[in-house]
């Protein structure tokens, strides 16, 4: 056990920021991000819940995160960073789930902390198994068996309410009764999701049609929550440390949601309504960190309206995400051109196709800007690109090609870009449509490194290929994909069971297929109104004789 203390410890003293908590007379709750602390302590979402558990005073909130060495936990349970508690020994285990990808590592970290998989084997002796996150009202089922409780919506609206529940039950319940007798409670509230409640509905050839409650009060829709006073509850860095993805770094949410609603986008439609933090609480915030560097979060940073407000802080450097080409960018590019890297997202390679995805801007827009930043210090321009969009042209990818040596001859310092391939997503327009096939997907990305090989000061980066299409398998699978993960966290390669899944990857659904995800309920997002949004994509593929 020295040497994983060490290696803890090492972590925990470049750390500014972390609670130490005693133990005594508080529920005990362990935060487990499932992968590697890089990764995990960078995540705002994780941070926020990290700081909202802890203020209060009745609940003691330590983390974890998937083991760098797993070899070291062979002998030894897995334990907390704060006082090195095994997970087995906390009232709570939280997961954060955030990216499909990360679900073999749930089970890996459940193992390593001898707490078994599934609900139905755990007994009241063991934690209770929550998980909260972006892909809990998305489409959870994939893991749904994993959990006890699932939360549906945002932290900030949920926390509270869920505590003074398990408080209320645990004093008055049985040691052995518990845990039902907390699922049956939280079922009667809004944004909580008890798997064992309900079952999925198959037809004589196994295909999913629907789900139905197997326990008596179990709302067939349950409604997500949502953080209404966004404006002065804005998420921000609790832990500052270098080890962070953006080292050092105070993170600050501006905005959650995006007003621009790509068809391709979760964050553009699953965060609705879209809400914007005050101003003055944003500067205050900010300019409690002198001298440190602050980045500002957000889909689309050039659409909080207030950002030149923030822009005058002094002495404290600014960074951002991707930046939308439009004129707003134009108006603020000096300023926002002093950093040392800018990323410009055109998605797609021509007019058309970004048509078809909503991605309003113009190729006419990115040449101006580039020409502007062209203008300024930057020393390097990012570029971001999809492929296998839907109906996209083969022709489409030379077109990519086109784009950046038109950049380029505007932009004469440093260029990237970075490919990745489409995933569609639950609750976006595309949610029906499937994945290119990987077969062409691979000639695709095979093109575009041959064709950009030769642009002076250009370099191509792309995701690989098997990890995107793991997380399109996962992001609309229905729970029969739990054994598909099983193997996963076991370590087989999931090229070994591709073959058994490619059909879903590759089907198109039609609007009366029941879709895993169906029962959560989005305020101002239905399924009519994103199918019509789907309908107006095929319209615009027809206009342009694709299909």
């Amino acid at each position: 056990m020295r040497k994983i203390f060490e290696k803890i410890n090492a972590l925990l003293e470049k750390e500014k920021g972390t609670i130490f908590k005693e133990h005594g007379g508080r529920i005990r709750i362990c935060l487990i991000y499932p992968n590697l602390y890089p990764i995990g302590i960078s995540n705002l979402g994780f941070q926020t819940v990290y700081r909202l558990f802890n203020q209060r005073k009745d609940i003691v909130c330590e983390r974890v995160f998937l083991p760098k060495d797993i070899e070291d936990y062979k002998k030894y349970p897995l334990v907390s960073f704060e006082s090195k508690t095994p997970i087995y020994a906390f009232d709570i285990l939280a997961f954060s789930l955030c990216f499909e990808n990360d679900y073999p590592s749930i089970l890996k970290i459940l193992e390593l902390g001898k707490v078994p998989y599934y609900s139905f084997q755990r007994n009241f002796n063991h934690p209770l198994v929550i998980a909260g996150g972006v892909l809990c009202f998305t489409n959870p089922e994939p893991v749904a068996q994993i959990f006890d409780i699932i939360f549906i919506g945002e932290a900030e609206g949920l926390i509270d309410k869920f505590i003074e529940v398990y408080k209320f039950v645990k004093n008055n319940s049985y040691e052995e009764d518990f845990k039902e007798n907390l699922k049956r409670e939280v079922l009667k509230l809004d944004g909580f999701y008890v798997p064992e409640a309900y079952e999925e509905i198959h037809d004589a050839h196994g295909k999913l049609i629907g789900r139905q409650p197997v326990w008596n009060n179990a709302s067939e829709k349950i409604k997500r929550v949502y953080c209404k006073e966004f404006t002065k509850k804005f998420s921000f860095s609790q832990i500052i440390t270098q080890e962070a993805v953006f080292s050092n770094m105070f993170l600050v949410e501006t905005m959650r949601g995006c007003p621009f609603s790509c068809r391709f986008c979760l964050v553009g439609h699953v965060y609705k309504p879209v809400r914007k933090a005050n101003i003055e609480d944003l500067k205050s915030k900010i300019e409690e960190l002198k001298p440190f560097q602050a980045g500002l979060i957000a889909p689309s940073i050039t659409a909080y309206k207030e950002l030149k407000e923030l822009l005058k802080i002094s002495d404290v450097e600014l960074s951002f995400t991707s930046l939308r080409a439009d004129k707003s960018t134009i108006e603020i590019l000096k300023t926002l051109a002093l950093r040392k890297t800018i990323t410009l997202a055109p998605e797609a390679g021509t007019d058309r196709l970004r048509r078809i995805i909503k991605k309003e801007i113009s190729e006419d827009d990115l040449l101006l800007i580039a020409q502007k930043l062209n203008e300024t210090e930057l020393e390097i321009l990012k570029l971001y690109f999809m492929i296998g969009l839907p109906f996209e042209k083969d022709e489409e990818i030379d077109e990519i090609v086109n784009l950046i040596k038109k950049i380029r001859s505007v932009f004469q310092r440093k260029i990237t870009a970075s490919v990745s391939i489409f995933v569609p997503k639950p609750f976006t327009p595309f949610q029906w449509h499937r994945m290119e096939k990987y077969e062409i997907v691979k000639e695709k990305l095979k093109k575009l490194k041959k064709d950009t090989l030769q642009i002076k000061g250009f370099k191509l980066v792309h995701e690989v290929p098997k990890y995107s299409y793991m997380e399109g398998y996962f992001a609309k699978a229905p729970r029969k994909a739990i054994s598909v993960i099983e193997r996963l966290s076991k370590g087989e390669n999931f090229w070994h069971f591709f073959d058994e899944i490619q059909d879903s990857l590759y089907e198109i659904k039609s609007f009366n297929d029941y879709l895993p995800w169906d029962f959560i309920e989005h305020e101002g997002l239905s399924k009519e109104a994103l199918w019509k949004e789907y309908e107006k994509a095929i319209a615009i593929a027809c206009q342009t004789d694709n299909i």
